[in-house]
């Protein structure tokens, strides 16, 4: 008899919990904003503050904020309830309300002529965050970081016009916000996180300014923003964590700015103190002949970045080394526009996502390229760290 009543109380504890944890948590979903402050907008989002100048079909909202709603109301989320009805109507929503924005925080545009194919080579980039936060107190839940990159090929020098006009047909037609779904459903997102990681300093050294975009030295924020957001969005994808912004220049008391594309207003969200701090140091960057023919030579693009990741209420380091990465680019010999940044910055994203990668599964060939130092043990530990933050 005993045993027949721990068998149905075992029963009735499994279904309850399949129950609970069937329940999706209720989101508001607040529009479409940028994350940086309104006078940065013009230099850090001159392409998209532009389009938004543009009006809807119905005239109430622009047409990237339209293009956005309609995916988040077609697409099916498996693990939150979206609320899309009191859009930014902030006097509807419940004090305990959890909202959610989506926030573009930068966007870049770099060319150069490819003499192989006789056209100028294109790249658009833009770097957006899934902020969710506590409408009670404007504070941080947790943000996702992800990114687009749109190539554009033309046979004449590619000028604002152009480019403006590329990247409505891509926010209208190609519909890239779709991802936002299936990036949110990997996610287990909760009212409240225990634990949080994020970027808290980059660092570029003095001989790195060489090789980065004329003036960066003394507009240095942007690209720590960029440089952050790069490797903050490596490890949230790679490890379906969400992840503390790093805002350098943009942050007053630890906050984070929200301008939304259909409001006046400007909100500030209050950011948490992670507990593990990461530390980005961009030491320099090394361009190298490797092979020549008659037609193409062969460069080798290396980066050269320390990675700290501790705990400083501990004072507690798991990990503090210096990393390299090295990527191979082919150059037609007759090619004199050669966009040097473009590629040392793509060997970093690529550096980003190998280090990230090998904290869940060690590369013993990846190991070897990036370091002379045996540090297989030590990635291989932050793994415990990540799980600790899901």
């Amino acid at each position: 008899m005993r045993k027949k009543i721990l068998t149905l109380f075992f029963f009735i504890l499994l279904i309850s919990t399949n129950v609970y944890s069937s329940e999706k948590i209720k989101i508001f979903y607040s529009g479409f904003s940028f994350s940086n402050s309104y006078d940065s907008n013009k230099n850090l989002t001159k392409y998209t503050s532009k389009l938004i100048k543009k009006r809807a079909a119905d005239k109430k909202i622009d047409i990237i904020s339209e293009s956005l709603l309609k995916i988040v109301r077609e697409e099916k989320f498996s693990n939150i309830n979206l609320d899309t009805k009191n859009l930014l109507d902030f006097e509807k929503y419940p004090d305990n309300a959890i909202v959610m924005a989506v926030a573009l925080q930068h966007e870049e545009f770099s060319q150069e002529y490819n003499s192989s194919i006789k056209k100028y080579s294109g790249f658009y980039d833009a770097y957006f965050q899934i902020i969710f936060y506590d409408f009670s107190d404007r504070s941080l839940i947790a943000a996702i970081p992800f990114e687009f990159e749109i190539p554009i090929l033309s046979s004449n020098k590619l000028d604002d016009k152009n480019i403006l006009k590329r990247i409505n047909n891509f926010y209208l037609k190609d519909r890239p916000f779709k991802q936002i779904v299936q990036i949110i459903n990997r996610y287990n997102i909760k009212q409240k996180y225990d634990l949080r990681i994020g970027v808290t300093n980059v660092n570029i050294q003095e001989r790195a300014f060489n090789e980065m975009p004329r003036n960066t030295k003394n507009n240095q924020d942007y690209m720590k923003n960029l440089i952050a957001q790069s490797f903050s969005k490596r490890l949230s994808e790679n490890h379906n964590v969400a992840i503390v912004p790093f805002t350098e220049g943009q942050a007053i008391g630890r906050s984070m700015k929200l301008k939304f594309a259909q409001s006046d207003k400007i909100f500030d969200i209050k950011l948490p103190n992670p507990d593990y701090h990461i530390a980005i140091g961009i030491k320099g960057f090394k361009k190298v002949l490797a092979q020549s023919t008659a037609v193409e030579d062969l460069y080798l693009y290396g980066s050269f970045v320390n990675f700290k990741i501790y705990q400083p209420e501990l004072n507690k380091y798991y990990f503090d080394q210096t990393l390299r990465g090295v990527t191979q680019v082919k150059i037609p010999k007759e090619q004199s526009d050669i966009n040097d940044w473009r590629k040392y910055y793509y060997n970093l994203e690529t550096l980003f996502d190998d280090f990230s990668k090998n904290i869940i599964k060690q590369d013993k060939k990846w190991l070897k390229k990036a370091t002379k130092k045996k540090i297989k043990k030590e990635i291989k530990n932050l793994n415990f760290i990540i799980n600790k933050l899901k």
